[in-house]
C-alpha cells in the first residue's frame, strides 16, 4: 500500500538527485537559494570564505548573504526529507540487520522519530532516560514497518528550525501560530505581542482538537462510503435498465419490421391481382394490333408491287 501511494517522483528518483554538486556526496544540511538549486551549508561555507561572496555554482546568479551568514539561509526541508525518505526505501530493500546507530554494536529493534536514527533495546533506555530526548517517540522496527505499510503519506519527520538548523522547535508561538526554537523566542521574537507557550502543551491541545475532528470525520467517512456503495448501485441499475429498454427496443423495431414486410407483401399482391386482367387486355389488344399492322402492311406492299409492275389487265381486276 505504501508503494502504491507513493508519487511517481518518489518512484523514480535516483540518489544523483539527492547529491550536492558541490562535494558530489549526499547533502548534508541542504540550504536552498532564490534561483532554487540546493546546497550543502559547509560546501556553501567554504565557497564563501574562499570568494568572499556567493554565487550560485550552478546559474552563476549572485546571493545576497543574510544577516548571520550562510547558517541563516532557508533550508531545504523538502530535500530533507526526501533523503530521509529515500535512505527508508534503501533500508526496507536491504532487509540486512540494522546495527544501532547509538552504540554502533548491537542489533537495532527500536527507531527514534525525532533523531530518525536506529537504536538497540540498552540505548533506547538510555534515549528514555535523559532529559534531552526523553521526550522523543520511540517505535519497535516491526511498529515502523507496519506504521510505514499501513500509512498513506510518508512518516512525518522532525522538522528543525529554519534560521537555527540545528534546533528543534520547542516552543510554539500563538502570536504567529507557528513552531520556534528557544533562540528564535529569545532573539526574533522577543517583544510582549508575541506569545509562546510549550511546543507539547499546544500540540495535545491540537490533538484534542484532532480527536474531535477526526470522529466527525470518521462519520462522514461513514457516510461518503454508504453514498458511494448507492451510487454505484445506482449506476449499476442504470446499465441494467439500459440494456433491458434497449433489448425491447430492438424487439419491438423487429416486430415492426416484420409488420411492414407483410403489409409490404400484401400490398404488392394486391397490387399484381388488380392489373393482371388488365394487363392481359393490354397483351391481347396489342396481338390484334400487330396482326392488324400485318395485314395493312401486307397489302400496302402488294398494290405498291401492282402500281410498278402489274399490267392494265391486273390492276382493273383488282379495282374496288
Amino acid at each position: 500500500m505504501a508503494a502504491a501511494s507513493e508519487s511517481k517522483v518518489l518512484k523514480e528518483i535516483g540518489e544523483d538527485f539527492l547529491c550536492c554538486t558541490i562535494c558530489l556526496e549526499q547533502f548534508k544540511s541542504p540550504k536552498v537559494l532564490s534561483c532554487l538549486h540546493t546546497f550543502c551549508e559547509q560546501c556553501l561555507v567554504t565557497l564563501v570564505e574562499k570568494t568572499g561572496a556567493l554565487h550560485c555554482p550552478e546559474c552563476r546568479q549572485e546571493y545576497q548573504l543574510p544577516v548571520g551568514g550562510v547558517p541563516a539561509i532557508k533550508g531545504n526541508f523538502f530535500m530533507a526529507n526526501l533523503i530521509e525518505i529515500f535512505k527508508q526505501r534503501l533500508e526496507s530493500r536491504q532487509g540486512a540487520e540494522l546495527k544501532c546507530e547509538g552504540c554502533q554494536e548491537n542489533t537495532a529493534t527500536h527507531r527514534c522519530m525525532e533523531c530518525k536514527q536506529y537504536i538497540c533495546d540498552s540505548c533506547a533506555k538510555v534515549h528514555k532516560n535523559i532529559l534531552l530526548t526523553r521526550s522523543h517517540t520511540l517505535m519497535t522496527i516491526e511498529e515502523y514497518e507496519t506504521a510505514k505499510s499501513t500509512c498513506p503519506v510518508p512518516l512525518p519527520v522532525v522538522k528543525y528550525c529554519s534560521d537555527h538548523n540545528q534546533n528543534e522547535p520547542k516552543l510554539y508561538c500563538e502570536t504567529c501560530q507557528v513552531p520556534v526554537c528557544s533562540d528564535c523566542a529569545m532573539v526574533k521574537q522577543c517583544t510582549p505581542e508575541h506569545v509562546h507557550r510549550d511546543l507539547k502543551d499546544a500540540a495535545d491541545e491540537y490533538l484534542t482538537e484532532f480527536k474531535a475532528m477526526v470522529d466527525k470525520l470518521k462519520v462522514k467517512e461513514k457516510r461518503a462510503e454508504k453514498n458511494k456503495t448507492l451510487a454505484k448501485q445506482i449506476h449499476s441499475d442504470l446499465i441494467e435498465h439500459c440494456c433491458r429498454e434497449e433489448r425491447k427496443v430492438r424487439i419491438k423495431a423487429e416486430e415492426i419490421i416484420k409488420k411492414i414486410k407483410r403489409e409490404e407483401q400484401r400490398l404488392i399482391d394486391e397490387l399484381k391481382n388488380n392489373y393482371k386482367m388488365k394487363v392481359k387486355r393490354a397483351a391481347v389488344e396489342i396481338d390484334e394490333m400487330e396482326l392488324k399492322h400485318g395485314n395493312i402492311k401486307s397489302t400496302c406492299s402488294y398494290m405498291q408491287m401492282m402500281m410498278h409492275h402489274g399490267n392494265a389487265c391486273s390492276i382493273s381486276l383488282h379495282k374496288g
